[in-house]
């Protein structure tokens, strides 16, 4: 995700250097945003960067960074300067997570992954060569990488063929008053209108993505585009559990492939499974989707830049 940022406003030395290494995934990055008091509210970060000579001395941490225990990069918004507005005096860096002085300390999910991270970070010098943009000037690229982490993808595929997975599934579990699911008026209701926001979301893609074909980049859509994905995919991992019943509601992380390790979890012998393996998957997907609705900015904030930028309230 970073490399748009690095396109955008990196150095040529930057580009020459992370922009082959990103494709060939030699060098991949976490993301250093969230503090434990800056969330939504990513201005209010906290964590100092002091120059001294060359480097930036970063001290502070970033919480919810994902995959940290396998990155070997960084990029991250720390703060350089506490005068003027919350948004100014911050910048965007990368940092070579194998610098002394970070330790990383793994949260774990509802799904009993531990995927997410807490960064802590002490007297880390980050060479200013790693900065993207300008000191101090870095919520501008944050601002325009965010755009990205929203929306500038295609997300409506991927929820069609949940759609129709879920129907087909559906077809062949009870439903609540006899016949089978899917029969049901209310579930066939839920999924129809489902699948009738997936065709809406791939027309609202393919606008954002023939803009980009254009050289431009999303803007304000992104924010439409997250709340409808993210909110999109929570009713269908809903549905998908009602779907599975009574057997979706055990815990079966060794049923897939986990994104993370899981602590306190012992696979059973024969790799038992209570159910179809989907059946035991619905629950493991509900818990992670969740979190969709909260990262990259949570919905609230989202709907907030939508009646700033397109209503102008």
């Amino acid at each position: 995700m970073v490399a748009h940022a690095i396109i955008a406003f990196g150095t040529q030395e930057q580009k020459d250097f992370f922009l082959p290494r990103i494709l060939t995934g030699e060098v991949f990055f976490c993301q250093g945003y969230s503090e434990p008091e800056a969330g939504s509210d990513l201005a209010a970060l906290s964590m100092s960067a002091v120059a001294d000579g060359d480097d930036l001395v970063c001290t502070g941490s970033k919480i919810w960074t994902t995959h940290a225990t396998e990155a070997n990069w960084m990029f991250a918004l720390v703060r350089t300067s506490r005068t003027g507005k919350k948004q100014q005096g911050i910048t965007f860096v990368l940092v070579d997570m194998t610098a002394p002085g970070i330790q990383i300390r793994p949260l774990v999910m509802t799904s009993g992954e531990e995927v997410q991270n807490q960064v802590f970070f002490d007297d880390v010098r980050v060479p200013k060569a790693n900065v993207i943009g300008r000191i101090d000037d870095g919520w501008t690229v944050a601002k325009y990488l965010l755009e990205f982490e929203r929306g500038g993808g295609a997300t409506a595929p991927a929820l069609q063929v949940m759609a129709e997975q879920i129907a087909e599934v559906a077809a062949t579990q009870p439903g609540p008053t006899g016949g089978v699911l899917i029969d049901d008026p209310s579930f066939a209701r839920k999924l129809a209108d489902a699948r009738i926001r997936t065709e809406v979301l791939e027309i609202l893609e393919y606008r954002v993505l023939a803009a980009l074909a254009g050289g431009g980049h999303p803007g304000a859509a992104s924010s439409m585009l997250k709340i409808i994905s993210t909110e999109l995919s929570q009713v269908l991992t809903e549905l998908l559990m009602e779907a599975a019943g009574p057997r979706g509601r055990a815990y079966q992380p060794h049923a897939t492939c986990p994104g993370g390790p899981i602590a306190d979890f012992v696979v059973p012998e024969d790799d038992y499974l209570s159910g179809e393996p989907w059946q035991a998957v619905a629950p493991l997907r509900y818990f992670n989707d969740r979190a969709g609705s909260i990262y990259a900015g949570s919905n609230e904030i989202q709907r907030n830049i939508l009646a700033k930028a397109e209503l102008g309230l």
